[in-house]
């Protein structure tokens, strides 16, 4: 990416706020100002059209130099906003002030500030700033031959440079294991088998032992449970997962100041992807309004957190075969429409994107749903199991249209896939075969009673197997399977199947 390119996302990601900030005192003549609101105007589409129209307005200006001015004044101007809103950059600015003035000479006013950083730090449990401060001031000290301290508390002071980094290490460790297990869940899936559930063992063996070591510590319980109820989902075990969310979320509400914003996003948001899977529709509203009432101050993040809340509001709707109402939902929510997904990750862009085009399929707007799904599935930064769930989506609404050649060789790259890695949902080849049959529009009643009384058996099977539930907790395809057939209502049977499983 070049700068020009990063320059262009920074301005597009910066906040109201964060941009009367920049501008304040700023004459609105000077070359980066202009570039600025060139960019902020939001028309300019490519880097060539903006030098284009920068050269234009400004001759003998060069713009590559104006790009790079402009990119180091916003960046330098962010992180002063944010050293007064995140302990973190605080902490980590203050190390750099006590190294500026250990390099001015002005001793006792590094020292005083290294020892304020380490004050600060130990009970938020930033262990990162409290080791290098602990270590920075351990250095300054021997440079100046040890001033006033005596043997003991220097031993004192290397203890508690030692605690804290076994409490860092026991941290990183933890945190590799949980990495490894959301890794192994977003490119091999949910575990599809008993084989699979015993694969994730040796993970779960590693943590408790780690967690044995520093369950005092509020990171170290943390992680712990979150490792937990990752671990529970991915092997279908919701009502454990819930438990274990429920004891997290307790957890973070009793020290709010520790707590990253950041990672109590992600709680919520397995919580109620927990609460969802559950039916437990009546308790999401308590954890949406605990997530939109996070404040952070990265615009990114903002936008991120505003998806979520427009996802989490449309999910009962769609449960619900409520079509209609999802449908006016989405044209009233303002986070759910493409031209804000820009500023969400791929995943989440992914999820909203299935949802959309399921509300147009269940309206038979196969048009539209098709467009929906595009976009999409060409991103290939999209987790790998949520891919070819849009690919399975896409092959029914191209079933819908009669798109047989489409069908064909789709279904052919699915299935080789599918070869290929070995894992396959029963649910995702039954699909594949249903869709491959053609138009039941054209078949008999007879034919189609026929038909579905093969494939129910097959059906209430995957219904009842906990491992082929990981895909229908994303949505329950069998509800299209069975209204295709039949040549019911596909709200309504989504209805009945769910109030079958509440």
């Amino acid at each position: 990416m070049t700068n020009a390119e990063a320059l262009i996302q920074l301005v597009r990601s910066l906040s109201k706020n964060e941009k009367r900030s920049f501008r304040l005192g700023k004459k609105s003549t000077a070359d980066y100002i202009v570039l600025f609101d060139l960019i902020d105007k939001d028309e300019l589409k490519s880097v060539d059209e903006l030098k284009e129209a920068f050269e234009k307005m400004n001759k003998g200006a060069v713009f590559n130099v104006t790009v790079t001015y402009l990119y180091k004044l916003l960046l330098d101007k962010l992180l002063a906003l944010r050293q007064n809103q995140d302990v973190n950059y605080s902490l980590i600015t203050q190390i750099l002030k006590a190294r500026i003035l250990f390099e001015k000479s002005i001793f006792p006013a590094a020292l005083d500030m290294l020892d304020k950083v380490k004050q600060e730090a130990k009970p938020l449990e930033r262990n990162e700033a409290l080791v290098i401060a602990s270590r920075q001031e351990l250095d300054y000290l021997q440079y100046l031959n040890m001033p006033g301290i005596s043997e003991e508390e220097l031993v004192h002071k290397h203890y508690l440079l030692r605690k804290a980094l076994s409490n860092l290490n026991n941290l990183y460790e933890q945190s590799a294991l949980y990495e490894l297990l959301m890794h192994r869940t977003i490119f091999k899936g949910a575990a599809r088998s008993s084989q699979q559930k015993e694969a994730l063992n040796d993970l779960v063996f590693t943590e408790q032992n780690l967690t044995r070591r520093g369950m005092s510590s509020y990171e170290t319980q943390k992680r712990h449970l979150m490792f937990q109820s990752a671990f529970l989902m991915a092997v279908g075990d919701e009502q454990s997962a819930s438990d274990v969310l429920m004891q997290l979320n307790n957890l973070i509400s009793e020290s709010p100041d520790i707590e990253n914003p950041l990672f109590y996003v992600g709680v919520l948001e397995n919580m109620l992807d927990n609460l969802r899977y559950m039916h437990r529709y009546d308790q999401m509203p308590r954890f949406i309004e605990r997530l939109q009432s996070i404040n952070h101050p990265a615009h990114m993040v903002g936008k991120h957190i505003d998806a979520l809340v427009g996802l989490y509001r449309l999910l009962p709707l769609v449960d619900h075969g409520e079509f209609r109402a999802a449908k006016d939902f989405i044209d009233s929510c303002e986070s759910l429409q493409p031209s804000d997904l820009d500023n969400v990750n791929p995943s989440l862009e992914s999820k909203i994107s299935l949802y959309t085009a399921l509300v147009h399929i269940g309206l038979k707007d196969y048009k539209k749903a098709r467009k929906t799904l595009v976009r999409s599935m060409l991103n290939k930064t999209c987790d790998l199991p949520m891919h070819r769930i849009l690919r399975i989506t896409n092959l029914i609404i191209h079933h819908k249209m009669n798109d047989s050649d489409y069908i064909y060789s789709e279904t052919r790259s699915i299935k080789r896939e599918i070869a290929k890695s070995g894992k396959a949902y029963r649910m995702e080849l039954l699909i594949l075969e249903v869709v491959g049959r053609g138009s039941y529009g054209l078949m008999s009643t007879r034919k189609r009673e026929q038909l579905w009384e093969k494939i129910k058996p097959r059906l209430d099977d995957i219904r009842q197997d906990v491992f082929e539930g990981q895909l229908l907790k994303i949505f329950d395809f069998s509800a299209w399977i069975e209204s295709e057939i039949l040549r019911t209502s596909f709200s309504e049977t989504l209805r009945r199947n769910l109030s079958d499983n509440v």
